[in-house]
C-alpha cells in the first residue's frame, strides 16, 4: 500500500521536502505555505496503533508461458503480534514458509 503525502494545510503534494530526525520521524515542510510537521513512517497496526508487528512477505506472480508462473517480485505486508488470530502468524504451525522437502529430493 502506497502513502500519499499531502500538506494539512494547503493539500498540496508537489511542493513538500523532507528531512530526518534522530528518531526515525520526518520532518516534513510545504514550501508552498511554509507548514511544518512531523510524519513517523515506520508501520504501525491499523487496529491498536501498535508497532509490534511481523513481516508477511507476499510473492507477486506474472503468468509468462501458457501455465507457468514467474516471480516478479516480494510486497511485504506487515501482520500485528497482538491483533492477528494465531493460525494467521504461523501458517501450517511452522515457523517458516518453506516446505521441509522438496518432492523428488534426496
Amino acid at each position: 500500500m502506497s502513502v500519499e503525502i499531502i500538506c494539512p494545510q494547503c493539500e498540496s503534494d508537489d511542493d513538500l521536502r523532507g528531512e530526518p530526525l534522530d528518531d526515525g520521524r520526518i520532518r516534513l515542510t510545504c514550501d508552498a505555505c511554509k507548514v511544518e510537521w512531523e510524519r513517523d513512517p515506520r508501520p504501525r497496526c491499523p487496529k491498536c496503533s501498535g508497532d509490534d508487528l511481523y513481516h508477511r512477505p507476499q510473492v507477486i506472480l506474472e503468468k509468462s508461458r501458457g501455465t507457468q508462473m514467474s516471480v516478479q517480485g516480494i510486497h511485504v505486508e506487515y501482520g500485528c503480534w497482538a491483533c492477528d488470530p494465531p493460525e494467521v502468524k504461523v501458517r501450517g504451525g511452522r515457523t517458516h514458509h518453506l516446505p521441509d522437502r522438496l518432492g523428488g529430493s534426496q
